[in-house]
């Protein structure tokens, strides 16, 4: 079943990124509000994504016709049938265009300017952005600067804020993906894909990382069980990657997992993965002190700095879920390998240098 309001869905062929025209940019952009007059397009593939594809549209107009953005950033579907299946099983290109679509503008923190959308109803999608360039892409090896993780922190913050509390709205129902501590991961994901990642990576992995996935599948439910906090709109994906600097300014992108959760879940996944286990030792306690500041900063009342330390905790297996589900889950790649492994690595060091190992017997 569809989670898209009716006026995002249009009957008509969506292009493969190769196979944009000008008409259909100039038909785009017109229903998004800019009346202009394309005349050509030029496509070059931008990006990594491993759950979609994404382009860098060079625009010229008619000589005698208004002017829009030079260049605009598409968001089309994977063609690779695995990833096809996962973001159609969890809505994923749903969810961004509709946060672009209805959310955007609530968020209270920076995204990319929205030109329009197309979905058809068997969830393939176009999504034609701002082009942030030359703004600098995050990477999730190098992780990031002291600086631009306090940023992200108060950006996330920003976020939450905007819709703390909100979780039983019913204008939100559509970002809903049932009670579960960390969104979409239920326990029979991590299940079915650990024992599959631990083969496929057999020579990569530590005894520590196998003990610990070993733990989180045996005992999943007490980890999955909901807190007892305000849901809010949570990322879900918010690391390094899906961060574009430029300078200090920072926009988040890459928006397919938003759902409603615990805002602990944003702040535990970036800490944890942005960081080697040494580097984030360093910095985490004040990573959390900005993010706490600015959501009191923010209006929020009724959430303490403990209450903020117990759930951070808790979410460190955040990074796990992903590094072994997605591998696992969405289409291989090299650069994927090497980045689930990091993740990974990271992830687990985050678990054990926390004790939330015990997590798992304590709710039992």
């Amino acid at each position: 079943m569809s989670i898209a309001p009716p006026e995002l869905i249009r009957p008509g062929k969506i292009p493969r990124p190769e196979a944009v025209d000008a008409a259909w940019v100039t038909e785009m952009l017109a229903r998004a509000g800019v009346h202009v007059d394309v005349a050509g397009v030029s496509v070059e593939p931008v990006g990594t994504g491993q759950i979609g594809e994404t382009a860098r549209l060079t625009l010229t107009y008619a000589p005698d016709g208004r002017i829009g953005p030079r260049t605009l950033i598409g968001k089309f579907a994977s063609p690779d049938p695995t990833s096809l299946q996962v973001a159609h099983a969890w809505s994923l290109y749903e969810r961004e265009v509709r946060f672009y679509h209805c959310l955007a503008g609530q968020a209270r923190i920076a995204t990319a300017a929205y030109f329009g959308s197309q979905l058809d109803e068997d969830g393939a999608f176009a999504l034609l952005l701002e082009d942030l360039a030359p703004a600098t892409p995050g990477d999730q090896f190098k992780g990031l600067s002291p600086a631009h993780a306090h940023r992200a922190m108060r950006e996330a913050a920003r976020l939450h804020a905007a819709f703390w509390g909100r979780g039983e709205d019913a204008d939100l129902a559509w970002l809903d993906s049932g009670p579960l501590a960390q969104p979409f991961y239920a326990p029979d994901i991590l299940r079915q894909t650990w024992p599959a990642f631990r083969d496929r990576y057999a020579d990569g992995l530590s005894n520590d990382q196998r003990r610990v996935c070993d733990a989180l599948a045996e005992h999943y439910e007490a980890y999955s069980r909901p807190l007892a906090r305000p849901r809010c709109v949570t990322h879900n994906d918010y690391r390094p990657d899906n961060m574009l600097f430029r300078g200090e300014d920072l926009t988040v992108v890459d928006w397919q997992s938003a759902a409603l959760g615990s805002n602990a879940v944003d702040v535990a996944y970036l800490i944890g993965g942005a960081f080697t286990a040494a580097d984030r030792v360093a910095v985490e306690q004040d990573l959390l002190d900005s993010y706490h500041d600015e959501l009191c900063r923010q209006g929020v009342s009724d959430y303490p700095r403990d209450k903020l330390a117990a759930d951070y905790r808790h979410f460190t297996f955040a990074g796990i879920n992903v590094a072994v589900g997605a591998a696992m889950l969405v289409k291989r790649t090299e650069r994927g390998d090497r980045m689930f492994l990091t993740m990974l690595d990271r992830h687990v060091s985050h678990v054990l240098d926390t004790g939330a190992l015990s997590i798992l017997t304590e709710r039992v």
